[in-house]
């Protein structure tokens, strides 16, 4: 009974994951939304306020987003099985520290569901309003953020913002909402939150919450709002960088480059910063000042100043991520300025950093274009043909990439040797395709989405695995422990085998296609076969699909039925979050799709700069050619036969050389009399 007791005890938990899955599957990427998220648009996440400008939160009900906790204490009552016993400060103590030490570890669904089983629970009333209660409903929705799942965090976190309490957690809350608001992608919802505050915030919060609502004007276009509420926000703030610097890019973008010279300035130049800025700001602080630098020269560039443009990017510091960025762009900067030198030394120092980098093939044809430019011909004509040596695989390879889903798949999910061996490449290829390629930037956040997705998927089946026995165990019949390997060897689990074995199949036969000695007749039968099996896995899979939602919701209160619900719920979000990373792998493909088209662009641009500069070589060693045979016929030596061993063929027949012999005459020098 007390091992039973304990089983049934962890539904509590297992509600509240289903319910933080359903939460975390449905954020939102750009207008994508799970269906379970767009039939109930209306319900309310755990904590939050019904309206945000309406004044204090009320307990929201316990049903919503489908854990019904109460029903769940009421029905464990009944059995006698409810022995949760008191909850005091000591307690409530103790599992905060046990929470923090599981998130430390990054176990953050063990923290959501240890804590949300507490202030959920029925005796946490009496202790949400000391310093303890209200430090673990800030654990909670931190833990939720870090999580993915915006809504339900927001809820719980402004729970903490209202009355006329300001203490540590308050300010812990509106600091945090600003950070979730920022990393959610959408921040309307955090700033109508932070805009219903009982009384005004501290200054520096205040700051906070004007850059958080600067962000969200500046993404809706509206410019002068965006401005006015940047300008709002104080040195003190740890935003200051971040403001002063996107100010000064929606001025630049309106057109007013020396107000955005001037913003630019604040962050980079030490002497114009404010002394407590850097103090705020944190490594970020650095990070935008590194950025600022670069705008800086890239205005100044813009403008011709190529000397102040090289001066802003000789700022970047040594130690920056964005130091090869800052070294292209000063060479280029010199290229233009016709300080060939200058260029020369800058794209040396960049060679020389020894890392990859996404300019590598713009700084080489750069390199050759300076050579050329000092009508240095054979060195240009080998790094160009070097460049295309090196980079028209890569260009075959990025259009190949294009049309081969297969391949782009395996180049998202990091199966470098998979996608080589597939397509035949090279590992400098495809090394060369990872560092070359320039992604959209919500490349990165539909990858941690879908990996978010992964995880509540595998919760998801881990939850109707532990759901099953204790139905059974309810009905009076006997359990039987399933292994571990259960969880992970679902029918779900097993078509995705069945598709990586597949498309190894594939692989061997494009493989024994290419060579000699298979066949045809052979090898066609077993396309045929394969083809057959790939059918049938996508037919299991539709039928597996359909069996996981055709299970009809349980009706009555009692510990069976609310069992069977939840099971069917967890069914339920596992189809919709299944349906959602469909649709977030398909946008992200997308992404990777418009990176590709965006690279091949870029290196059919540089591959035809290539060979038209192979021309220019060309063409400059045969006019070089005709000058030096112009001179010769004017009675000129060429420079490169000045003090040279071989200047005598130069010599015509009533001309007599006589080679340096060690002693230099005064004489000898005209001009040059004083110098010594």
């Amino acid at each position: 009974m007390r091992a039973m007791h304990r089983r049934l005890s962890a539904v509590l938990t297992v509600n509240l994951l289903l319910g933080y899955g359903a939460a975390s599957s449905s954020a939102q990427v750009d207008t994508l939304e799970t269906p379970a998220a767009a039939a109930a648009p209306a319900e309310p996440a755990p904590g939050a306020p019904a309206a945000p400008a309406a004044g204090p939160a009320s307990r929201p009900p316990a049903a919503a987003l489908g854990f019904e906790l109460d029903a769940y204490r009421t029905a464990l009552a009944d059995k006698r099985l409810d022995a949760a016993g008191s909850l005091g400060t000591e307690r409530l103590a103790e599992i905060i520290e046990r929470a923090e030490g599981q998130l430390a570890l990054g176990r953050r669904d063990e923290a959501i569901a240890l804590l949300a089983a507490v202030i959920e629970g029925g005796r946490f009333a009496p202790l949400a309003s000391l310093d303890e209660g209200r430090a673990a409903v800030y654990l909670l929705g931190d833990a939720l953020g870090r999580a993915g799942a915006y809504d339900m965090a927001r809820g719980y976190l402004t729970r903490l913002l209202q009355g006329p309490k300001q203490d540590s957690e308050y300010r812990r809350a509106v600091a945090r909402l600003v950070d979730l608001g920022l990393e959610s992608g959408d921040p309307s919802p955090f700033v109508a939150a932070l805009a219903a505050l009982p009384a005004a915030p501290p200054p520096a919060l205040a700051a906070d919450i004007a850059y958080l609502r600067g962000v969200l004007e500046e993404r809706a276009g509206r410019a002068r709002e965006a401005l006015q509420a940047y300008g709002q926000v104080a040195r003190e703030s740890r935003f200051w960088a971040q403001a002063t610097y996107r100010a000064g890019l929606l001025e630049v973008e309106q057109g007013r480059l020396g107000e955005g010279e001037r913003l630019f300035c604040r962050v980079a130049d030490p002497r114009q910063t404010p002394a407590v800025a850097p103090l705020f700001g944190g490594n970020d602080f650095f990070q935008i000042r590194d950025l600022s630098r670069l705008a800086l020269g890239r205005v100044a560039h813009e403008q011709y100043r190529f000397d102040d443009a090289r001066y802003y990017y000789h700022l970047v510091p040594g130690d920056s991520d964005r130091l090869p960025e800052a070294l292209y762009e000063s060479a280029t900067t010199r290229y233009e300025a016709k300080d060939y030198a200058g260029a020369h030394a800058l794209i040396a120092e960049l060679n020389g950093l020894g890392r990859h980098h996404a300019y590598e093939d713009e700084v080489w044809i750069l390199d050759a274009y300076v050579d050329l430019a000092r009508c240095e011909f054979p060195r240009a004509d080998a790094k160009l043909g070097e460049f295309l040596k090196r980079y028209e695989p890569v260009l075959a390879a990025a259009r190949q990439l294009q049309h081969d889903p297969r391949a782009l798949a395996a180049l998202l999910e990091a199966r470098e040797a998979a996608m080589a061996s597939e397509l035949g490449w090279s590992h400098d290829v495809t090394e060369m395709i990872r560092t070359s390629v320039r992604v959209d930037a919500s490349y990165g956040e539909l990858t941690r989405r879908l990996a978010d997705l992964d995880h509540q998927l595998s919760g998801l089946r881990a939850a109707r695995a532990e759901i099953a026995p204790l139905e059974t165990a309810i009905a009076g019949g006997a359990v039987v422990a399933r292994p571990e390997l259960a969880v992970a060897d679902s029918p779900s689990d097993r078509l995705d085998r069945l598709d990586e074995q597949t498309a190894a199949v594939r692989r061997l036969l494009r493989e024994a296609s290419a060579g000699a000695g298979v066949p045809a007749a052979e090898l066609a039968a077993i396309r045929q076969e394969l083809n057959a099996v790939e059918t049938e896995g996508a037919a299991a899979r539709s039928r597996a699909a359909g069996s996981e939602t055709a299970r009809p919701p349980a009706e009555g209160k009692g510990l069976p039925e609310l069992l069977a619900r939840d099971a069917a719920l967890a069914g339920e979000l596992e189809q919709a979050a299944r349906a959602l990373r469909s649709e977030l792998g398909a946008r992200r493909e997308t992404l990777a799709s418009e990176a590709l088209a965006r690279l091949e662009r870029r290196l059919a641009r540089l591959v035809r700069r290539a060979r038209a500069g192979r021309i220019e070589t060309v063409l400059g060693r045969k006019r070089a050619l005709e000058l030096e045979v112009e001179a010769l016929s004017q009675g000129f030596l060429p420079q490169g036969a000045v003090d040279s061993l071989d200047a005598a063929r130069y010599l015509s027949d009533d001309e007599e050389y006589w080679p340096f012999d060690g002693e230099d005459w005064e004489d000898e020098y005209i001009g040059g009399e004083g110098l010594r």
